[in-house]
């Protein structure tokens, strides 16, 4: 942060938002960035002062984070991926589909070979699963990651259990594209691979009740059907859209792994980045799929969907590059260490380490990420290492070269 700049920090005042967990909530903060319910419709406007009322409603919809605003010393906007405007409109058209899934195949009852039969003869599938309006929302999203020139996933957990579905398929398309940059796929690529991350999970919608229980109340059977969704999925698109062959092989194949332990299929990984001049992806896992799956799967590690444990960015990370969800493409995971705002703009974060041990224990809200070194951000400092407020401080840790931090 260049000089003029600390020197207008330090002497004007400005509004502080940061995340905060709902259990920390207290009546009169100030709600910081506007909540909106699974249809993508207003539930709170950012800038009202909350009362009892408003956090019950809050906790009601299944939030666990929300932003708040704070006088300190500086306005501290989080950076997003693309608009409100343009999520709403995207979450709405994918909740006329899941709601669509959900009323009209509810397969439950039946078994795997009887759920894909059905699936295959199902002629109402065309008029509820509209492939051509979710490729459209996909269209306007890339609109505005690429006018804007995003290039990093800022990665905060303000999903809601009600909307979970949603949220889910709307983070994994926007990491699933911006994944897709760093392996240059052209628009029509992008369009496609963002319309079978939105709608990767859609053959889930089958089950509705067990979809509501947790994973350690299914029983094998059950978990085994839900296994099969990657199945259902392809079949639903295909009754949706015949010719969307991409999008098909995409949901298919977005749990198979690199060494080829992954499912339904047991495909292995080609051996190369996901390119699109490295040869014919017959026989091997396709190449949207190998950037679908790797999105996916740090989703639902930051989430909390893939054993019940909700892990940081930085820890979702690391169990993927060392392998322990599994193998995937290596080029995909290295790209994803490079498209994750590990500490992003917003969020708490506490000071383990520093070479001169000065604000170990302290914590502060990244004003700034660091894109040559997301690990040491620029912070404004807001508790001591005891829990205590104090008198808002500049720190940049660009200059604390030994500086270790984690989310608070």
């Amino acid at each position: 942060m260049d000089r003029s700049t600390r020197l207008q920090l330090r002497h004007k005042r400005f509004l502080l938002m940061r995340i905060v967990k709902l259990e920390n909530l207290h009546t009169g903060d100030i709600l910081g960035k506007s909540l909106f319910n699974k249809r993508g419709e207003l539930l709170l406007a950012s800038g009202f002062q909350l009362s009892d009322e408003m956090i019950a409603k809050i906790r009601k919809s299944g939030f666990h984070y929300i932003y708040v605003m704070d006088e300190a010393t500086r306005d501290i906007v989080p950076e997003e991926v693309i608009s409100d405007t343009v999520r709403q409109v995207a979450n709405q058209k994918l909740a006329e589909t899941i709601d669509g899934v959900k009323g009209n195949l509810a397969f439950e009852k039946f078994a795997p070979a009887e759920i894909k039969k059905r699936l295959e003869e199902d002629q109402k599938l065309r008029s509820f699963v509209k492939v051509a309006d979710i490729r459209k929302q996909v269209g306007n999203i890339l609109e505005e990651i690429i006018d804007n020139q995003i290039m990093m996933f800022s990665s905060l957990p303000m999903k809601s259990d009600e909307g979970h579905e949603m949220e889910h398929a709307m983070d994994v398309t926007l990491l699933s594209l911006l994944l897709s940059r760093e392996f240059n796929f052209d628009h029509r690529e992008m369009r496609a691979l963002g319309t079978s991350a939105m709608l990767h999970d859609i053959g889930k919608m089958v089950f509705p009740t067990l979809l509501k229980t947790p994973v350690s109340e299914l029983s094998r059977d059950q978990k085994m059907m839900l296994r099969e969704h990657p199945v259902y999925s392809m079949l639903i698109l295909q009754g949706s859209e015949p010719t969307a062959y991409v999008e098909q092989a995409t949901v298919l194949q977005h749990h198979e792994q690199h060494n080829g332990k992954g499912f339904p299929k047991g495909l292995r990984g080609f051996g190369r980045p996901p390119i699109k001049d490295r040869g014919k992806d017959q026989g091997f896992i396709h190449r949207h799929a190998e950037i679908l799956a790797v999105a996916n799967v740090y989703d639902n590690m930051v989430s909390g969907t893939q054993d019940g444990t909700v892990y940081s960015p930085d820890i979702a990370i690391q169990k993927i590059v060392n392998g322990d969800t599994g193998l995937w493409n290596p080029w995909v995971v290295k790209a994803l260490s490079k498209v994750i705002s590990v500490f992003p703009k917003g969020s708490m974060v506490r000071i383990n380490k520093t070479a001169t041990h000065a604000f170990e224990g302290y914590v502060g809200v990244v004003a700034k990420t660091n894109e040559s070194d997301p690990h040491r951000p620029f912070l404004v400092l807001i508790q001591n290492a005891v829990g205590a407020d104090i008198t808002p401080k500049i720190l940049d840790l660009n200059s604390e070269k030994h500086a270790t931090i984690e989310l608070a």
